[in-house]
């Protein structure tokens, strides 16, 4: 996958070690789906947190930044799913071809 990039000026640094295991999960190889969705939901809880710690002004410029991330964290999942099905109707008619030669 593309180089990722999750950080901005703003991001803590629990979230920065978190944003860093999941590029390093994006990177690898076959993607272990069920961490990444662990991994996606810790991140969750973690930017709900830290807006409900900041005041207003940096909620908004901290929100916008990671909305822009957020984006592309769907954009990169959107097409780890779509590997997915084709791998998945690849298998579904390489096992139709054996059995058709069975």
């Amino acid at each position: 996958m593309k180089n990722l990039i999750l950080d901005h000026a703003n991001t803590p640094i629990r979230l920065k070690e978190l944003n860093a295991q999941i590029v390093a999960l994006f990177s690898d190889e076959t993607i272990d789906e069920s961490a990444l969705l662990k991994l996606i939901d810790t991140r969750d809880v973690l930017i709900r947190e830290h807006l409900n710690s900041c005041d207003v002004e940096i909620q908004k410029i901290f929100a916008k930044a990671e909305l822009e991330i957020n984006g592309l964290l769907v954009a990169c999942t959107k097409e780890l799913s779509k590997t997915s099905l084709k791998q998945l109707s690849d298998l579904i008619r390489g096992r139709k071809a054996v059995k058709k030669y069975l």
